[in-house]
């Protein structure tokens, strides 16, 4: 676990490391997708393949895999604070549910392209994330209300 880890995250690292802006967002995706590509989708995700065969009998393995896709998670959410902070991103917006939906596209992405032999899916899945991304940097100002639905920010006092 901690062997594909690391394998994963220093492979994206750089792209990582570089992701301020849709732009960058888009060249990590890129990344994704064409280690991805070069395989034709055969053998999906390294660490995303472990869970179904260790998760449920061994706990030390769940936390250890918990742990590992929270890094994952925590990388990606780097990038999007960055955005956020240079103002790519909304101040409304939610840097850690964006980069768990960027995560799981990948996983889910990655599932099929391993079961089609295509990246067509993990494409797709990127894509609309990434859209989603996009659409809020033309927004007003959103930001999460109760039960987690989205709402405008109101711009000034509430009356």
């Amino acid at each position: 676990i901690a062997f594909q880890t690391e394998a994963i995250l220093s492979y994206q690292a750089p792209s990582l490391a570089r992701l301020d802006s849709l732009d960058a967002l888009r060249a990590w995706r890129d990344v994704v997708v064409d280690a991805a590509r070069q395989q034709h989708g055969a053998g999906g995700c390294p660490l995303g393949s472990l869970p179904s065969e260790l998760s449920d009998d061994h706990p030390w393995a769940r936390d250890a895999l918990a742990s590992s896709f929270t890094a994952w998670s925590e990388a990606i959410r780097a990038g999007l604070t960055t955005m956020t902070a240079n103002g790519t991103l909304p101040p409304g917006a939610d840097p850690g549910r964006l980069a768990l939906a960027l995560l799981a596209a990948v996983q889910g992405g990655l599932l099929l392209a391993q079961a089609q032999h295509s990246t067509v899916a993990l494409e797709a899945a990127l894509e609309t994330v990434i859209t989603h991304i996009d659409d809020l940097t033309t927004q007003p100002a959103r930001c999460a209300g109760p039960a987690g639905e989205v709402r405008a920010q109101r711009a000034g006092p509430r009356r």
